[in-house]
């Protein structure tokens, strides 16, 4: 478990246990000591931070309706008086114990505010939160890379999401994504670009961080723009390296998306 805080705020990353590379987060305000909790896994974790912190839950909230985002809503429910925060085209995979919660929306959390912005591509459903200067982008963006289009996807939405909402965001956010695959989304990064300086820097810092047992430290929008082929797939060096591997690629952009996506899907 990592803690971060800042004016006002403390933020609790939780790696799941038994999951895949699952990021829990709980977020409180410190004044009231107020919380929510995004995209639990496992209610153990969650709950023990929760109770030795002496919080209140008021909200869950799932960026999206994958098993592994809301595996953990029906526990907290049992012994907590929160409310789930969902999309509307989620809410029926979920707790009827739900409210919509739809692009645009402000939640208040104490005196925190969280503002919620509509992302579907990697699901239909799916939301990323903005607080102050940290993004909780569920299976939007992870560092170096994006969620797949297996479960309910589509890759022009996601194209659009990326152009029109990703890449748009301030270069600051810190980024706190739903997994980490950081290691082999850097290796896949570096595959494709192999000089990007950036993604070699970044995957020997972790390396080094994994040596000492512990965590990637959370990326920012600008260090993503950077190294991130998912942001950077319409980029000449990339395009290039697509146009080598698949020599049937023509002009159109968002066929140079797709392509990456497939490869990302087959890389090991």
């Amino acid at each position: 478990m990592d803690i971060f805080s800042g004016a006002g705020y403390g933020i609790a990353r939780i790696r799941a246990p038994e999951s895949d590379n699952n990021y829990n987060y709980i977020v409180w305000c410190t004044e009231t000591s107020e919380c929510a909790v995004i995209d639990p896994f496992d209610p153990v974790p969650i709950l023990n931070f929760v109770r030795q912190g002496n919080l209140r839950i008021k909200y869950i909230i799932n960026t999206h309706c994958h098993p592994d985002h809301i595996k953990g809503n029906d526990p907290i429910l049992k012994v907590t008086m929160s409310e789930i925060l969902v999309h509307p085209l989620g809410r029926d995979m979920v707790s009827p114990r739900s409210r919509a919660l739809n692009g645009g929306d402000t939640i208040e959390v104490g005196r925190l505010k969280l503002n919620a912005i509509h992302t579907p591509g990697h699901c239909p459903e799916h939301l990323i939160l903005v607080m102050g200067e940290n993004l909780f982008s569920g299976d939007t963006l992870y560092l170096a890379g994006t969620g797949n289009l297996k479960n309910r996807g589509d890759a022009n939405e996601l194209i659009k999401t990326i152009e029109n909402t990703v890449r748009t965001l301030p270069d600051g956010l810190r980024v706190f994504p739903g997994h980490d695959y950081s290691e082999s989304n850097l290796r896949f990064a570096l595959d494709l670009e192999p000089g990007n300086k950036e993604a070699s820097k970044r995957l020997k810092q972790i390396e080094k961080l994994r040596m000492k047992g512990k965590e990637p430290a959370p990326s920012t929008i600008g260090e993503e723009k950077k190294y991130n082929p998912f942001l950077r797939y319409d980029s000449p060096g990339i395009m290039k390296e697509l146009r080598k591997r698949n020599p049937d690629l023509g002009d159109e952009k968002p066929s140079y998306f797709i392509e990456l996506r497939k490869l990302r899907d087959g890389w090991k």
